[in-house]
């Protein structure tokens, strides 16, 4: 193993700490900051693997998390025009990155789905839409070498799982 690759390991260990640290926190702004550093550290990861698409977009989806820590006070007008804004740009840097089906449109639709989620949708919309986008997330670290967010996905979705199937029962009681 050369230095890149343990590089690369520990950026992928470090998001992946960042991602269940998020989880572990009890403030909802500090869960979206945490979401929104291991999103840099997951592109500083693709970027070391030559995935660029999946570069660009964990970038913008970090700067969409930070954005997002602020979406609870803002208009629904405002919310629709930053699902526009970040769903136009996230188009047009997979186009301009492109580098194959898997490889460009899995973080795309990932992210288009995750950005209507969390502009738009309610606590249980958005964790239902986000056991899809984990698992084009999942998928596309598995193919592109990010073995580390492949895992990160799969224990988000058990523990979002969990949430769903608490939430669920909290709503059955009067």
């Amino acid at each position: 193993m050369d230095i890149e690759d343990i590089l690369i390991r520990t950026i992928g260990a470090v998001a992946f700490g960042l991602s269940i640290a998020g989880f572990c926190v009890i403030s909802e702004r500090g869960t979206k900051l945490l979401f929104a550093l291991s999103s840099l550290a997951w592109g500083a990861q693709y970027y070391l693997l030559g995935v660029h698409t999946g570069f660009l977009i964990m970038l913008l989806t970090g700067v969409r998390q930070a954005v997002t820590i602020y979406s609870n006070v803002m208009s629904h007008c405002l919310r629709m025009a930053l699902v526009s804004g970040f769903g136009g740009v996230a188009v047009a840097l997979a186009l301009l990155t492109w580098q194959g089906w898997l490889a460009s449109s899995l973080p795309l639709f990932a992210t288009l789905l995750g950005t209507w989620a969390l502009f738009m949708m309610g606590n249980v919309g958005m964790r239902k839409a986000t056991l899809a986008t984990n698992m084009l997330w999942a998928v596309h670290g598995y193919l592109f070498n990010s073995w580390e967010l492949c895992l990160t996905m799969i224990v988000i979705t058990v523990a979002n799982l969990y949430g769903l199937y608490r939430l669920r029962g909290a709503a059955a009681v009067p």
